[in-house]
């Protein structure tokens, strides 16, 4: 079963430095469209404005992502704005794809290669624990390079996922 989906990538109004992502859209000629979104970077939606529950929060370099685990900027309940975000994903049961762009932000973070004084085994064990807290999280690297084609692609398979199932659903009942 081939299927022909007519989709617009949907990028973040407050999502910044990612001309080398929209060039890559257009190159591809990949719609896309710039609208506020409540979470992540990141979205897709068909023609019909049906969009999966899955988003893509981009961080352009590991010292970003470490820059928003330690924001000191909380609210009441002692959450920054990186933990409201997350918070808000998995309260509305949505899949975050943390895409980081460093594809060796793994290494890097245990080698404390990253502009902050804060110990390895420290930051490793906060973005670790992100994943135990957030079973709706994944953290995935890529390099600079490849991110267009990768936030295109893993928003269009999970699309044609979602849709696939729903096709299934339908005949099932």
């Amino acid at each position: 079963m081939t299927m022909n989906i007519d989709y617009k990538i949907i990028v973040d109004t407050r999502e910044k430095e990612n001309k080398h992502i929209t060039n890559a859209f257009k190159k591809n000629n990949i719609p896309y469209e710039e609208k506020a979104l409540v979470i992540g970077d990141y979205k897709i939606e068909t023609v019909t404005g049906y969009t999966p529950n899955i988003t893509i929060e981009r961080k352009a370099s590991l010292n970003e992502l470490i820059a928003n685990l330690l924001d000191k900027e909380k609210d009441v309940n002692g959450y920054n704005r990186f933990f409201r975000e997350l918070e808000r994903a998995y309260k509305s049961n949505t899949k975050v794809i943390l895409l980081i762009e460093d594809k060796d932000y793994y290494l890097n973070l245990l080698r404390g290669k990253y502009i902050s004084h804060v110990k390895p085994k420290a930051i490793t064990g906060m973005v670790i624990s992100l994943m135990a807290k957030y079973p709706n999280l994944s953290i995935m690297a890529t390099d600079r390079l490849t991110s267009g084609s990768l936030i295109q692609k893993l928003l269009y398979y999970h699309l044609r996922q979602d849709l696939k199932n729903e096709e299934l659903f339908e005949q099932a009942t």
